[in-house]
């Protein structure tokens, strides 16, 4: 594999939330527990006002907290003092997670395109993650966002997340499994990152031929991780309410 560390350590979706948990997603209480617990992180970034990393899913503030408005209406010091829901947690920077998390916790980054911005949000992301000391790799929908990793900052690993499940939130050209493929090849991706509900397909079936690690997301139940064990090199996964210890 291009990049062995991405297929060690099962990653935990939005660190270790829910039920099972009690912590909110991308949060650094799911994210410690997620570590503590010997998983890799998977965690998601949008960009603030002044253009800072924030770990956070949704462009739109009102799912997670008590907030009207988006992430870019409120600069990253007014971001990292909003509570998140049902948490004492608050909405925290890349590099405040970065330097909370332990020694030896494999990250993946998706970096959100969803405000634009490619250029802006890929500076951010590479700023806070220049010096973290451990294994980290970017990854996205938006090829604008890995191009311009690897012209730029082409030392850190970088992957295509992909699906072909149309939920009217991505271009529809991102959803053709030919487009993926011509994808992989022009960005020169180390890894994909693909949709469970799709699998198997042309695309990962390529990329297992060509030797490209095939993560999976998100993995939720027994079934999942049967297909995810025939079809992929690892999982980017969520507590079941009965599960207490998936760990790799």
């Amino acid at each position: 594999m291009t990049e062995s560390w991405l297929a060690k350590t099962s990653y935990a979706h939005r660190g270790l939330h829910g039920p099972k948990t009690g912590f909110v997603e991308n949060s650094l209480s799911a994210f410690k527990e997620a570590a503590e617990r010997g998983f890799g992180i998977e965690l998601d970034v949008l960009l603030s006002r002044d253009n800072i990393a924030m770990v956070i899913h949704d462009t739109e503030l009102n799912r997670l907290t008590a907030h009207k408005g988006s992430t870019k209406d409120y600069n990253a010091e007014e971001l990292s003092r909003i509570t998140l829901s049902n948490s004492k947690d608050t909405i925290p920077t890349l590099q405040h997670v970065l330097s909370q998390i332990g020694a030896k916790t494999r990250i993946l980054i998706e970096i959100k395109g969803d405000q634009g911005h490619f250029h802006q949000i890929a500076e951010a992301v590479w700023s806070a993650i220049r010096y973290y000391p451990d294994d980290i790799a970017i990854m996205s929908f938006y090829p604008e966002i890995i191009k311009y990793f690897k012209a730029y900052y082409p030392g850190v690993p970088r992957g295509l997340v992909a699906t072909t499940l149309d939920d009217e939130q991505l271009p529809k050209e991102y959803l053709n499994p030919d487009k993926q493929q011509r994808l992989i090849k022009s960005l020169d991706v180390d890894f994909i990152a693909y949709d469970i509900r799709t699998l198997p397909n042309k695309v990962t079936r390529y990329c297992r031929n060509h030797n490209i690690p095939v993560l999976t997301w998100t993995v939720r139940t027994d079934e999942d991780r049967i297909k995810a064990k025939d079809y992929t090199d690892n999982i980017i996964f969520e507590l079941k309410s009965d599960d207490e210890n998936q760990s790799n």
